[in-house]
This record gives C-alpha cells, sequence and structure tokens, in this order.
C-alpha cells in the first residue's frame, strides 16, 4: 500500500533506513518498525493514518522504505497478518508453541513425513490408530543421527522417535530444511518434541510429523529480534 507525503519527511526517512539505499528486490528492501496513528483532523483526508517511527514522521500512512520516484526515500505499508506480526515484535515464537519441564514442542503448522517406516513396523504397530479410518494423535521427538548408507551416508540427519523408540529419520532434503530451526532449541538443552498423527496404509503405519511453517522465514523473524 502507497503512502503519501513522503517528500515532506526525506529527513526522518533517511535516518530510519540509516542512510542505506534500497535494492529493488523485495528481501533487498529496508524494514523499520513503525506507529500507525489515526489523524481525524488532517485537512486533507481525515481517515488518514500518520506512520511515526522513532526517527519521526515518515508519511501518512506507511512501514517499509522502499525508494523509487523524484524522492530520495520512499515509503509503502508492508501488510501481515496478526500472528505475523506477533512473530515478529516477539511476543509469539515463529518455532515453539510452548516449553514446559525441559521440552520444546514445535509449532504445527506444515505436514513432514517421515520414511523408511517399514523397518519400524513392530514398534509403530504399538501406536497405531484405534480405528482404522481415524489418525491417531501421538508426541514425537526429535535429534539428530548420521545417515547410515546411500548418496548422503555419513551426513547428519533427524532422527525421530516415539516414547523413545526410533521410527525412522526425515529424508536428507527435510533435514535441510528443518535442521537449522531445530538445532537452535537444541542448543538450549531442551527436549524438542513435535505433534505427529500415525495412519493406517496399504504400506503398513505411516507416520507425519506437524513442523513449523517456512522454516526459512522463521529463521529471518527469530534473526531479527
Amino acid at each position: 500500500m502507497p503512502v503519501a507525503g513522503e517528500s515532506h519527511y526525506q529527513r526522518a526517512l533517511y535516518l530510519a533506513a540509516s542512510g542505506r539505499a534500497a535494492g529493488d528486490a523485495f528481501d533487498q528492501h529496508i524494514g523499520v518498525t513503525a506507529v500507525l496513528v489515526p489523524e481525524p483532523t488532517n485537512k486533507w483526508d481525515r481517515k488518514a493514518v500518520r506512520t511515526l517511527a522513532r526517527q519521526g514522521v515518515l508519511g501518512t500512512c506507511g512501514a517499509r522504505i522502499a525508494g523509487g520516484g523524484a524522492k530520495v526515500c520512499g515509503v509503502y505499508l508492508h501488510l501481515a497478518t496478526p500472528r505475523d506480526l506477533r512473530f515478529a515484535n516477539g511476543t509469539e515464537d515463529p518455532i515453539v508453541a510452548r516449553e514446559s519441564n525441559g521440552s520444546a514442542l514445535l509449532r504445527s503448522d506444515w505436514s513432514c513425513t517421515v520414511t523408511k517406516e517399514e523397518n519400524h513396523q513392530d514398534v509403530l504397530a504399538r501406536y497405531a490408530p484405534r480405528n482404522a479410518a481415524q489418525p491417531r494423535e501421538v508426541i514425537a521427538s526429535l535429534g539428530f543421527c548420521k545417515i547410515e548408507d546411500g548418496k548422503y551416508k555419513g551426513l547428519d540427519t533427524m532422527e525421530v522417535r516415539i516414547d523413545g523408540h526410533r521410527i525412522e529419520q526425515l529424508t536428507y532434503a527435510m533435514t535441510q530444511r528443518y535442521g537449522a530451526i531445530v538445532r537452535s532449541p537444541l542448543s538450549r538443552d531442551l527436549v524438542i518434541t513435535c505433534e505427529a498423527v500415525t495412519t493406517r496404509t496399504a504400506r503398513g503405519v505411516e507416520v507425519e510429523l506437524g513442523m513449523p511453517a517456512d522454516p526459512n522465514r522463521a529463521r529471518r523473524l527469530t534473526s531479527d529480534r
């Protein structure tokens, strides 16, 4: 959403950007935290919203410095969901849903499959759905182990356990995706857990994990705090 009146606040915009120039790509834009304040006394638009940063007024409506046009600095409003804003301001963790008794339960936003469960059907039988048509909810724990064979032999992969029993691992690609965000709470000596469901299929009992959505974005949000 574009912001009006930036030409009157170029000094504040320059300070908010710390004198940096933004690139053309979205990820190269310079983010700042701003407060949006209604301006019912604005003689041009009684529904206008003033944008305030600690450096001063930035314009009428906005949140991110983008540049462009004849002005040195420009602003547009970067809209986000309430949950994204809670992630960004640190009131809600994009990775961990809750911590208790030395363990961290990951957010369950995205489904992630486990591989090679056929090797552990004796264990998984204990956690099979009681009703074949209804998935069964369980809690799994995550750690790391070495890949024993194949193209990625000797490299780290994420191991999945239920009640301490190994039920196999994630693919190397999934480990690359989720490894960093799991290592972060592990570094605080927490047991990492996640919600999971078991289902019955023609191949036996299979497991799907609930994991945080878009882990690359989660890493960006946590690194910005």
